[in-house]
């Protein structure tokens, strides 16, 4: 998600989950439409010259029954091949819950599959990338701007990180608010119209980047609309509104 710079500029690791089809849930039961497509078309984003040319032995995509909790944790292993300068990205689309977000493989009435908000806090906490980007398309994501002991996860990751640290989440709903999918958009609102920011659309002062700022500016009212009004996208952490997420 960062645009393309010389190689001593930093290298991008992205770990991309993508889940339609869990194994407790049908259709008729909870199963989500896109979730998988929309990982693919982000990871396509991140191949691209917009998104910065990231190599493929760089991101790690799990799909559906490749999205469990061993699988998820193991590749945010990957993580910690970043050094100082570089970047991490951490992409998610499918189910959330008011503290963690769904794997393939979680049970009813079990904890212990999921991928908690504390979880994600760690994989950040263990690499050494100075910028550190949660991407996260699910039910009640707002929930990571909630404050835990006094602490929210951004800042929490920002402050073990070091204070020059660059810690930004790109949420797709406030903490009491689902994650709307729509056919008429054949994915998910929110990274619809993330991927269309970042492909150019949000690029509102024509510069030929586009900024947080600017995305956001462009997304929030965009998925306000489609959905109307139940979902409000959140960006939140420690960051200049100037952090550019692609070049035209």
């Amino acid at each position: 998600m960062i645009p393309p710079q010389p190689a001593t500029s930093g290298q991008t690791y992205a770990v991309v989950v993508g889940i339609s089809d869990y194994q407790a849930l049908t259709y008729a039961n909870g199963d989500l439409r896109y979730a998988d497509k929309d990982a693919r078309q982000f990871i396509q984003f991140l191949q691209s010259r917009w998104g910065g040319r990231v190599s493929t032995s760089h991101i790690r995509l799990l799909t559906n029954r490749q999205a469990t909790s061993a699988n998820i944790f193991e590749a945010l292993r990957l993580f910690r091949k970043a050094d100082a300068g570089d970047r991490v990205i951490l992409y998610f689309s499918g189910h959330g819950m008011p503290d963690s977000l769904v794997p393939y493989d979680a049970q009813p009435g079990d904890d212990t599959r999921l991928l908690t908000y504390r979880a994600i806090k760690a994989a950040f906490h263990a690499s050494k990338a100075s910028t550190k980007l949660c991407i996260t398309d699910a039910c009640l994501s707002g929930g990571m701007t909630q404050s835990t002991q006094s602490q929210t996860l951004a800042e929490s990751i920002a402050r073990e990180g070091g204070k020059t640290g660059t810690v930004a989440m790109l949420l797709a709903s406030r903490s009491t608010e689902s994650a709307v999918e729509t056919g008429r958009l054949a994915g998910g609102a929110f990274t619809h119209y993330l991927l269309k920011g970042l492909y150019g659309q949000a690029d509102l002062n024509r510069d030929k980047i586009v900024t947080i700022r600017e995305l956001h500016r462009y997304v929030s009212p965009q998925v306000k609309q489609i959905t109307r009004g139940k979902q409000a996208p959140v960006f939140y952490g420690r960051f200049s509104d100037d952090l550019a997420l692609s070049h035209l």
